[in-house]
């Protein structure tokens, strides 16, 4: 049995894993290695390898400054705009919001969506554009249905 060490979010955590047996694979590492492969070489490999993992700022400067509030750009703005009228109108019972997507709890699935949109353009589906994808296929939805 080999042990090692694996540092993580939550500190270093002892790993189990089951040393090769085969003496195929033994002797294939063993020429990779250039020594005799046992398991007290690999246990000493393992604590050889361990890296403390260390925390590093992205290089990469925000778009925008940090006192300046996000805004939607105009495109999702519309759809928002769009959603937030025509909510009356949507569909209460089971559709298809795109091919291979189906709404199965109208309710849900827009309350889903306002809580989209209060977490604003920085929210992760608003700068991903998951938001804006989904406010397109219920807008392209709505428009194929009979009033």
């Amino acid at each position: 049995m080999v042990h090692c060490l694996s540092a993580g979010p939550f500190g270093k955590q002892k790993v189990q894993s089951a040393m090769p047996t085969d003496p195929a694979i033994l002797a294939q590492l063993q020429t990779l290695w250039g020594e005799p492969v046992t398991e007290a070489t690999t246990e000493a490999d393992s604590q050889a390898a361990f890296v403390p993992f260390e925390w590093h700022p992205s290089p990469i400067t925000p778009a925008r400054l940090a006192g300046s509030p996000a805004t939607w750009d105009a495109s999702t703005a519309e759809l928002i705009g769009w959603f937030q009228v025509n909510r009356d109108r949507l569909p209460v019972e089971l559709f298809q919001l795109s091919p291979g997507v189906w709404v199965v709890d109208a309710a849900l699935f827009y309350r889903s969506l306002d809580a989209d949109i209060a977490h604003g353009p920085d929210g992760p589906r608003g700068k991903l554009g998951g938001l804006s994808h989904d406010l397109k296929c219920l807008r392209g939805t709505t428009a194929q249905r009979p009033p």
